[in-house]
This record gives structure tokens, sequence and C-alpha cells, in this order.
């Protein structure tokens, strides 16, 4: 088994159970979801390895959930599932980072090599990437954008992962809550003029890392205290 999660999108309530089973064999985690609104925000709650994603789905197809997370995550691993190979969905797909694009019906043999594709590829992301140490046992992995401690990963929101991304990238930089909340929320006005919403994520935050490591400097903003290895 793969000490990997996977979050698998498809519509086909029959095909999603059979190949969810199939799927538990192998990955510590399945996240099965019917449509890809679901897919968003299963990814955005799980933060899974890998993504297998039907391409014809509601509300959101395979190949629009995948630009969007490509937006924010290189890392993560995107398979594409599809009935359909028309020249322009190609096209396309080569621009996300696809490990592969696998016709349906799946063969199970060619979906278990790309699986096998996809978590070698991930072993290399965190073998090369940069890590950073957070103290009293947290890392931070840029890449997969994970903060793992000695007992495991420390389970994330999507704004703690940016506020913490954004931070690491500068350590010992001080950003003030502006430019935070415009990393968080981009052009979301509303968001951006409540800074509350800031030191929530900031609280939040703050009880998962060692004490001290995230600091206020008054009047000012907030950096991340240097951390010796």
């Amino acid at each position: 088994m793969y000490n990997y999660t996977i979050l698998y999108a498809e519509d086909e309530a029959p095909t999603r159970r059979n190949y969810t089973r199939y799927l538990e064999r192998y990955f510590a985690r399945v996240y099965a979801v019917p449509d890809g609104e679901a897919a968003l925000e299963a990814y955005r709650t799980y933060h899974p390895d890998i993504l297998l994603l039907d391409i014809n789905m509601p509300h959101c197809n395979g190949l629009e959930v995948a630009k969007i997370i490509r937006k924010e995550d290189k890392a993560t691993r995107i398979l594409i599932l599809t009935a359909h190979l028309e020249r322009d969905k190609l096209l396309f797909a080569t621009e996300l980072g696809l490990t592969k694009y696998l016709p349906k019906p799946i063969q199970r043999g060619a979906l278990k090599a790309s699986l096998s594709e996809a978590v070698a590829q991930l072993k290399e992301l965190r073998e090369t990437e940069t890590i950073l140490p957070l103290g009293e046992g947290h890392i931070w992995h840029p890449v997969t954008r994970q903060l793992l401690h000695s007992t495991g990963q420390v389970k994330l929101t999507r704004y703690e992962i940016a506020l913490l991304e954004m931070l690491t990238s500068k350590s010992g930089q001080i950003f003030s809550t502006d430019e935070i909340a415009l990393h968080l929320w981009n052009d979301d006005v509303e968001a951006v003029s409540q800074p509350r919403k800031i030191k929530d994520i900031i609280k939040r935050l703050r009880k998962k890392l060692p004490d001290g490591v995230i600091e206020n400097v008054y009047g000012v903003g907030f950096r991340l205290k240097t951390v010796s290895p």
C-alpha cells in the first residue's frame, strides 16, 4: 500500500463504487466524490496527494477542476479519465502537468501503472525539495505544501496553507495585514476589508505550530521566526 491519499471524482455511481474499492487496496485514504464541485471542495479540505478525475462531470468537468487547482498547486499529481479523446482536449491537458490522460472504460493494468508513475513523481519531488524546519519536530514541505510533524501530517485548511506558504517564502520578512489579505483573497474586496478574518486564521495556525514561530510585530504585521535546523 502507498502511504499517500487520493481523490477520485466520477459521476457514475456504480463505477465510482467499484473503483473506490480498488483504490482502497493501494492508498492510505480514498476520497470519492460525484462531481467537479465536490472534487474542489474535497481537495481544499483534505489536500490529497493524487487526483483521479473523470473529464465529463456535472458542475465543473475534470479539466476545469485541474485548471483551478494548478493555479495554486504544482505538486499534486493529476490523472484524467475520459471516454472521448478529442484533439483539443488533449492539447489543453498538456498545459496542466498531468501524469496521465487515460481513456474509459478504465483498464486496471494501465491505471495501476499510471498510479505507480504518479507515486514515483511524488517521491522525486519530496527528495529534491528544500524543506524548512519549524521547530519541535515540525517541517514544512513547500513543493507538496504539507506540514509534517514527527507524529504524522498536520491537517491545514486552504487559507492556513496559503498563509504558511507566504510566511515561509521569506523567513524573517514582516508581512502587513494588507499584504496577507491580498495573498489570501486576491480581489475579494469584502474579505480583504475584514482584518478579523486574518487574525482568526493566524490564531488557528499558531495552535498547529510551536509557540512563537509566527511573530506579531506590533503595528507592522507578522513574520515567521527563523528556526535553526
